[in-house]
């Protein structure tokens, strides 16, 4: 069951998107700041993807749009030749899972499987009241 309230979703990812932001404006200053400028950008937008799926839809559909979403990114990337969108796309979408409450094990497993294990940790994806 998602526990987490959809206003406190709602102010979790405005934060992270604000780190995303200042990110981006940090981007130039690194080594290589054309990479940093896209995953900065691509975790600005899924960002405000998710937070237009929880205020319209709510919490739940959200979180099921982003694990199908999750399952389906690539499991693995060579040091050569990751790609910035994609690499900013898991990262948003893992803390926004983190924001609800899922453990790295559980992350694991539901980019593995294509599930969510209910039986590991007590957490489970059902319907909440949206409060």
């Amino acid at each position: 069951m998602i526990q987490v309230a959809k206003d406190d979703v709602l102010k979790g990812l405005k934060k992270f998107k604000r780190l995303a932001k200042q990110d981006l404006l940090a981007s130039s200053l690194t080594s290589n700041p054309d990479f940093w400028k896209a995953q900065a950008e691509s975790r600005r937008q899924k960002y405000s993807e998710l937070m237009e799926l929880v205020e319209a839809r709510g919490v739940d559909l959200a979180f099921e749009t982003a694990a199908a979403e999750y399952a389906k990114l690539p499991l693995f990337d060579t040091q050569e030749n990751v790609d910035p969108q994609l690499r900013g796309t898991q990262q948003a979408l893992e803390m926004f899972f983190t924001l609800l409450g899922m453990g790295p094990e559980q992350m694991q497993f539901l980019r593995t499987s294509g599930t969510l294990a209910t039986d590991s940790d007590g957490w489970q994806a059902e319907k909440a009241m949206e409060v």
